[in-house]
């Protein structure tokens, strides 16, 4: 029903458009702060799982420690321990929340936002972090479908746009990144991506 409601409101006249728009955002950032407090797994879960689809700058940036977290061994093992079997599904849909919406902030030479991605990229592109193959169901919300792991989400935003909407210097960064990381191993997934995500 959320979905429903937090999608529907997307004609009408500007003065309709920018008031659900601004209604819309502070649903997901009143939904984002419980994400943050609430010490509850599953609940957790259910919520970046019900906002999965918004595509959202704000979304990002409240998303921005726990994707610090997921990158750092300690902070990430406690986490692995407090979802158990669903730590990928919930780490795969934090971590795709990096999308097209974050492209201004990663472009912008003065934030820290860019190093915490391309961070995020060198962590989960590394060879046999994951199998190109692999996919997590949801446990939680199986009408939605698999889940891929968190390198796959990364690469479907990069492909999806994101790639794109960047300034040369950090295609260049991004294409530098992942050649180190291929030549480093027989991995071929990077080099699939590199692939990919240049042709865009």
């Amino acid at each position: 029903m959320f979905c429903e409601c937090y999608f529907c409101c997307s004609s009408g006249t500007p003065s309709k458009t920018m008031f659900s728009s601004r209604h819309k955002r502070r649903i997901a950032e009143y939904l984002l702060s419980h994400v943050m407090s609430c010490g509850l797994p599953a609940v957790k879960l259910f919520l970046v799982a019900l906002l999965e689809q918004v595509s959202d700058q704000a979304k990002a940036e409240a998303l921005l420690p726990t994707i610090q977290d997921l990158m750092d061994k300690e902070r990430a093992s406690d986490w692995e321990e407090l979802f158990g079997s669903q730590f990928e599904e919930f780490a795969t849909i934090t971590i795709s929340a990096l999308d097209v919406s974050i492209s201004g902030h990663l472009n912008d030479t003065s934030g820290t936002f860019w190093h915490v991605f391309l961070d995020t990229i060198r962590f989960y592109f590394q060879p046999g972090k994951y199998s190109s193959s692999d996919c997590v169901e949801s446990l939680l919300l199986p009408a939605i479908g698999p889940f891929t792991l968190p390198r796959e989400a990364l690469s479907k935003n990069l492909q999806g746009g994101l790639f794109t909407r960047l300034s040369l210097d950090r295609q260049t960064e991004i294409c530098e990144s992942i050649i180190t990381i291929g030549a480093g191993s027989t991995d071929a997934v990077s080099s699939h991506i590199l692939s990919t995500v240049v042709m865009c």
